[in-house]
């Protein structure tokens, strides 16, 4: 059995752990209700370009490279994690679901692998799978033209024949104590994919829930009521053509600008959870060993009363 001393020496090191789990959780709060309203700030201008874009396809028979479907003989499977750990499940629910997709779709056709974060470089990296880029640090609250070279290279990719398809595996913020892991189809490009992922910007549960009607009716995927629901016209300078090859990239980018920060809300959310259990585990533990030290130093004045009376009994016999 420990010594009081060794049991005061834990309960002072339970209470210090205790500390930094409650400063962990503050933080994580705090980087969580941050990232979603970086998301939200970026939604109304996600969403604008989004009604532009219908206007537009639905005024021209064009359609450029990154909307047209081809068969699939090599895919991209991008799989989002964190850089750091201490968050709970979040990391091993998304490699475990990146694996079997990636399993999946190996099945019919190669397959390369991209990584965002450290956790899923790890992961990777000790298997057989083709990683074909890593990328790193993009931060708590990633700027737009920190995700750029992500988008960028898958762009490359797809433009130019490398990938005929291409899905990211990330976590979509649902609420603080539900997050799902997706699988998104980035290309070939749809319309209601990139509306769809937009949308889910608005958690479930919290004090942006309220946001969630506020979402304008931008028509069908593809401008087909867009003909019926505009009164005006776009004058196209210099060509229809012209502003959808800029503008379908720029969009592609702002999707996966939404997924990262999407990635972003989940891990902080799940750190903070994790860090609260970890706190309240804590407290459970210090209260234990409360216990245990007040029984056994209880017990080592008793024992040393005992002694006490027990020589005075012998001597005065």
């Amino acid at each position: 059995m420990p010594s009081t001393k060794a049991i005061k020496q834990r309960i002072k090191s339970v209470k210090n752990t205790r500390q930094i789990t409650k400063a962990m959780e503050v933080v994580s709060a705090t980087k969580m209700r941050k990232s979603q309203g970086f998301a939200l700030d970026g939604r109304p201008y996600a969403l604008a370009a989004l009604e532009m874009l219908g206007n537009i396809t639905a005024r021209t028979d064009y359609r450029p490279v990154l909307l047209q479907e081809r068969p699939v003989n090599r895919a991209l499977v991008v799989v989002v994690t964190s850089d750091k750990g201490l968050a709970g499940a979040f990391n091993a629910n998304v490699l475990r679901r990146a694996e079997k997709i990636v399993g999946e779709r190996e099945s019919e056709y190669p397959v390369d692998v991209v990584t965002v974060g450290k956790k899923a470089r790890e992961y990777f990296g000790s298997r057989s799978e083709n990683v074909v880029k890593e990328f790193l640090g993009f931060g708590d609250f990633v700027d737009p033209r920190e995700t750029n070279p992500l988008s960028d290279f898958m762009l490359a990719g797809f433009a130019h024949g490398r990938w005929d398809a291409a899905d990211m595996v990330y976590t979509n913020f649902r609420s603080t104590l539900k997050q799902e892991v997706r699988v998104a189809r980035v290309f070939p490009v749809d319309l209601e994919r990139v509306r769809e992922t937009i949308r889910n910007i608005i958690p479930e549960h919290g004090r942006f829930a309220a946001l969630g009607g506020a979402s304008p009716d931008l028509g069908s995927s593809h401008g087909v009521d867009a003909r019926e629901r505009y009164t005006y016209e776009y004058t196209c300078e210099p060509s229809s053509q012209a502003i959808l090859d800029a503008l379908i990239p720029h969009l592609l980018g702002m999707q996966i600008f939404h997924m990262i920060l999407e990635s972003n809300a989940s891990e902080h959310s799940a750190r903070m959870v994790a860090m609260k259990n970890a706190s309240e585990n804590a407290a459970d533990i210090i209260t234990e060993l409360t216990l245990q030290y007040n029984k056994q130093r209880q017990a080592a004045i008793t024992k040393e009363l005992t002694e006490i009376t027990a020589g005075k009994e012998a001597l005065e016999g």
